[in-house]
């Protein structure tokens, strides 16, 4: 029980708090790192001016918070989270200078001195973790031209907190967060000199974790393309800590990286941004490509990753990424996105979903709905039930899919069962994309399998636009001409329902809002009965300029 394992969590959060825990992490402060370990992520130098003006941005979130931010008691959760990682301070030190590299000093040291205690929030494994892979990463930034003083005040309280991680590790949360929390400790480890049976053990939690999350396609169990770039992330960082310890890492993590790559490259468009599935925003594409390289690995993009349910088709210039899996609630990452698709061409995104808001309460439900998504909705309900803790109710349990390719060309079909007990309905999408990369052609269909379900009344199937996308209705509000940035004209047509144009927001940019429209061809469903189904087909057509 010295340890704090077996314990209640509030009994555990006791002996946290107690004289005997501090007694025990207490020990002579390092007169300097056993091993140098150097943070090699790139920062942001803007946001380093900002920070030196007092304001921090987290996601879509902006604050002043002035010269000592450790006094603000009441931040959102999502921006006090990130205060605790430290990980700014690489936009500080990209941004460089002696006001850089004092202001990284000073709020270090604000730190120390309110923090430098076990305090519930800010010693969390996860973001105690990531501080502790910050200030050792930056430490030759903010640390090399210090006072004896501060130096001994940083490297004694990253001893303490190092040796309160190991002793918390094995009760801390066993989401994605985990691998942050191994991260942070593997590095630390490696840094003030650990044991040889510390390292062990660790990488064995480490290898753990990787076979609980990592499926095997590659992907991890969140399907969440951001969480899918961090969890690799910190996989690099682990890696590149064993080498610099001498130590072989472990067949399992160069396989998760390898495999983990390819389904990262899989998940980006052709501006290099992610695909805006489940919570994803498009990311900073210099960030991503960083991740890649650090990755050292040859895996091309993956076609198809069943495990987590999606797929890539890909065409001339084209790209077409669908989500033909069935929602998960793991992790509290649910979104009701089934069969949703985003087309990319070339650089530029004409067919998205909306996006996420971090930390936005405002926005964060309404953005893990179906009609969030370019998708069909029945009657405006879900195809996955998400509870307000992102758990699920009634969700899709199945989703049966096939693709082919033939000279060039890629079909994929997929049907969920999410609307099975809701409505007594399956809905099956058809996808074909032309050899060219210039034809997109779509067939939904809705059937009815009988049941207690209420019978269906309407559907919407919803094309979301990027916000650079002109649009306009045509041929007497038959048709839909999309216009991009580059100039290229889209023609939407379909046949039968009715096409209109609405309007819609999009967070795929760090979370902002932006408003942007969509178009929606809603389908009457009261003729569908037993054994009967309806099926609406569409298609996206690339014209010239002549023929729009």
């Amino acid at each position: 029980m010295s340890n704090g394992r077996g314990l209640s969590a509030r009994m555990r959060d006791a002996y946290f708090a107690s004289p005997l825990h501090r007694w025990r992490i207490a020990g002579p402060a390092p007169e300097d790192f056993a091993v140098t370990l150097t943070d090699a992520w790139p920062g942001d130098p803007d946001g380093g001016r900002e920070i030196l003006e007092g304001t921090f941005s987290f996601g879509a979130t902006s604050s002043t918070l002035g010269a000592d931010p450790w006094t603000q008691d009441s931040l959102p959760p999502h921006m006090a989270d990130g205060l605790h990682r430290f990980e700014w301070l690489r936009d500080l030190r990209d941004l460089g200078g002696d006001a850089a590299r004092r202001r990284a000093r000073d709020l270090i040291g604000a730190w120390l001195d309110r923090h430098d205690r076990w305090h519930r929030h800010a010693w969390r494994p996860d973001l105690l973790g990531a501080r502790l892979a910050a200030w050792i990463g930056m430490f030759g930034f903010f640390g090399e031209s210090a006072d004896d003083s501060f130096r001994t005040a940083v490297l004694d309280s990253l001893a303490r907190q190092h040796r309160h991680l190991l002793s918390a590790i094995s009760s801390s949360p066993q989401g994605p967060e985990q691998f942050e929390t191994i991260r942070g400790a593997i590095i630390a480890s490696v840094a003030l000199g650990a044991t040889e049976d510390v390292l062990k053990s660790l990488t064995d939690q480490l290898a753990a974790a990787i076979d609980a999350q990592v499926l095997g396609d590659g992907g991890h169990r969140s399907r969440a393309p951001t969480i899918q770039a961090d969890v690799l992330a910190a996989l690099v960082d682990v890696r590149a800590a064993l080498r610099a310890a001498d130590r072989d890492p472990p067949a399992i993590l160069d396989k998760a990286i390898q495999d983990m790559t390819g389904v990262l490259r899989m998940l980006r468009h052709g501006d290099g941004g992610l695909a805006l599935f489940n919570g994803a925003v498009e990311g900073q594409v210099w960030r991503l490509d960083a991740l890649i390289a650090r990755t050292e690995s040859k895996a091309r993009a993956a076609v198809s990753a069943p495990d987590i349910g999606i797929e890539r088709m890909t065409a001339g210039r084209s790209i077409v990424i669908v989500d033909a899996g069935a929602a998960t609630g793991a992790d509290g990452m649910a979104h009701a996105g089934t069969l949703a698709f985003e087309l990319s061409v070339g650089r530029e995104r004409l067919i998205v979903n909306c996006g996420a808001a971090p930390g936005d309460l405002r926005w964060e439900t309404a953005l893990r709905a179906s009609a969030a998504h370019s998708t069909l909705v029945i009657d405006d309900t879900n195809t996955s039930e998400i509870r307000s803790d992102g758990s699920l109710g009634r969700h899709v349990t199945a989703v049966r899919q096939e693709r082919w390719e033939a000279e060039g060309s890629v079909w994929l079909e997929a049907e969920h069962d999410g609307y099975r007990d809701s409505h007594s309905v399956l809905h099956r999408r058809r996808l074909y994309l032309a050899a060219g990369g210039d034809d997109l052609r779509g067939e939904d269909t809705v059937s009815y399998t009988g049941g207690p379900g209420q019978r269906p009344v309407e559907a919407a199937i919803r094309f979301h636009l990027h916000p650079r996308i002109s649009a306009s209705l045509v041929q007497n509000g038959n048709a839909a001409l999309l216009r991009t940035p580059s100039g290229a004209g889209w023609r939407l047509r379909s046949s039968g329902g009715r096409l209109a144009l609405n309007e819609s927001v999009y967070f795929g940019q760090r979370g902002r809002m932006q408003r942007t429209r969509q178009l929606v061809i809603t389908v009457p469903l009261d003729s569908v009965r037993e054994a009967e189904s309806v099926s609406i087909k569409w298609g996206l057509r690339r014209e010239d300029r002549r023929t729009a």
